[in-house]
């Protein structure tokens, strides 16, 4: 089965605020990884420790290298 890792959009926006790029570029790393592997990459919305939602599915390096040029500039 595919691997699907879940990272929150909350937290790339505020690491990309206060230039927490270490956090950025691991992040980005591992996704890639899962990617390259053959998974999926769900950006989520959290509303609460008990409510999210799927922003996007990311599931190919075009799509991932779009959203790093976002968070990392």
């Amino acid at each position: 089965m595919a691997q699907v890792i879940e990272i929150s959009k909350s937290d790339l926006a505020g690491a990309r605020d206060t230039g927490n790029r270490e956090f950025l570029e691991s992040t980005f790393k591992k996704a890639e990884e899962v990617i390259r592997a053959g998974g999926t990459v769900h950006l989520m919305l959290v509303f609460s420790a008990a409510s999210k939602e799927i922003a996007d599915i990311i599931d190919n390096l075009d799509q991932l290298a779009h959203f790093k040029s976002i968070y990392l500039r």
